[in-house]
């Protein structure tokens, strides 16, 4: 093995015996501070694991290569502060994950993920606060190759990626029964493409994405109605713009959603919020392209705007001191990373469950399913034109189970058992381009600290 490919589980492992000599440090200070009342400014958690992983490269299993499996390690440390005050509220968190696979054995077998989030809130009076806040995500996963270049291939399938989220929301109450929700976000996607290194001087060149990397600015503006005591009625106004980094794509396009809703409280254990409406979508960058499409087509507004329907649906249910289940269905337009189209239609469903079967046995459990169908904006010859490429109609599926027990041997240290499955399904009637649907599931046994 050569150094270049042990550099990494040195470093994870030192980084290991690091965290976990930490973890037995914060420990005995949880065991100096048992008995102590309220809640603590600082929380701590560390969780370390040992696990099998089916398919870590995420390879199709329409390829003609054997799929690559691999036990891995992983090390999740994470820290947050919490601050309240009489008009201000604070709370910064930072979490990390490294994954490491032996069985890879190559200069892309560890996995990173790290993540800010942070929040701040201030109440000018009782009727009126702003909130700032930031979520900050860079990730790095290993990849045998390009197996994704279109669609709904999770960004995770490049080897990095940044996305930064800021907000900056005011709630403002208006009369008794009248209050409002005004909020600006600015979101900036950054991917790149696959590594590689450039020929025998080791340096390693970054691979580009560019097509799928862009700025998303929005402001979204919500009346509420206190209708009954149990029901708040809602109007929305939510505009959002997407500029893509590379104006070859011809993807810049900007969406309205305009929705009515409520939030309802059935039982003081069972609540609902509904929203339905419309979204108007605008693909404007094609009509940066100075290439003729033809009658009907570019510049034409026959074809560059797109009413669609706009549903949001959720729920959750609280039973028992520790548990609750919750559901969520919506169907809106979403980016996608389809070079020869902006968006698509997307059917999203979501299934998450928190039941205590004692005081420390615990079951969590998540479902996800979307679903995005994608009709072309042109016919063929114009999205050649266009683009330079034609798909044709088509659909590409995301499917993410997670389920994990814990028990608690302590309240500050317990173990866990955990199984995850995610899937990948793509088709598309032309050439079927975007194929590289692949199954992964994972397993893995660990024990995590808790401050």
């Amino acid at each position: 093995m050569s150094a270049a490919s042990t550099k990494f589980p040195i470093r994870l492992l030192i980084s290991g015996v690091f965290l976990a000599i930490s973890s037995f440090r914060v420990f005995a200070q949880i065991e100096g501070s048992a008995g102590q009342q309220g809640a603590k400014p600082f929380t701590a958690t560390v969780a370390i694991r040992e696990g099998y992983d089916s398919n870590p490269l995420t390879q199709s299993y329409q390829s003609s290569s054997d799929i690559q499996s691999s036990t891995y390690s992983s090390v999740n440390p994470s820290l947050g502060y919490n601050y309240t005050g009489l008009q201000a509220d604070a709370s910064a968190r930072y979490d990390f994950q490294g994954i490491y696979f032996p069985s890879i054995n190559s200069s892309y077998d560890i996995q990173y993920n790290q993540t800010f989030t942070g929040q701040y809130t201030y109440a000018f009076d009782p009727r009126f606060s702003i909130t700032i806040a930031d979520n900050f995500n860079f990730f790095e996963q290993p990849i045998g190759g390009i197996q994704f270049g279109a669609g709904l291939a999770p960004v995770t399938q490049v080897n990095g990626s940044i996305i930064n989220l800021g907000t900056i929301k005011a709630d403002y109450r208006v009369t008794d029964r009248l209050s409002m929700v005004t909020r600006w976000n600015n979101q900036v996607l950054n991917t790149d493409g696959p590594a590689s290194y450039a020929g025998n001087s080791g340096t390693i060149i970054s691979g580009s994405d560019a097509q799928t990397n862009y700025m998303n600015n929005g402001a979204f503006q919500q009346f509420r109605l206190d209708l009954t005591p149990e029901t708040i009625g809602t109007f929305t106004l939510d505009y959002q713009l997407f500029d893509y980094t590379s104006d070859q794509t011809f993807r810049d396009n900007q969406q309205f959603a305009i929705t009515l809703g409520a939030d309802h409280t059935f039982l003081p254990t069972l609540f609902f919020t509904g929203r339905a409406g419309i979204q108007l979508n605008d693909n404007f960058g094609t009509a940066d392209n100075p290439r003729n499409v033809g009658a009907g087509g570019l510049n034409s507004g026959e074809q560059e705007i797109n009413v669609y329907p706009f549903v949001s649906l959720s729920s959750t249910w609280s039973y028992g001191q520790q548990n609750s289940l919750s559901a969520g269905f919506s169907i809106q337009v979403q980016q996608s990373t389809q070079t020869t189209s902006s968006d698509s239609e997307s059917y999203n469903l979501t299934l998450n469950s928190d039941h205590s079967f004692t005081e420390k046995l615990k079951l969590v459990q998540t479902l996800s399913v979307q679903l995005a169908l994608y009709t072309p904006q042109f016919d063929q010859e114009q999205s050649l034109r266009i683009y330079g490429g034609y798909q044709g109609s088509g659909q590409q599926t995301v499917v993410n189970y997670n389920c994990k027990f814990s028990y608690a041997f302590y309240p500050y240290l317990s173990a866990e058992l955990g199984y995850t499955f995610s899937t990948f399904q793509s088709y598309f009637d032309v050439n079927n381009s975007n194929s590289g649907s692949y199954n992964r599931n994972q397993v893995y046994l660990g024990v995590r600290g808790t401050y």
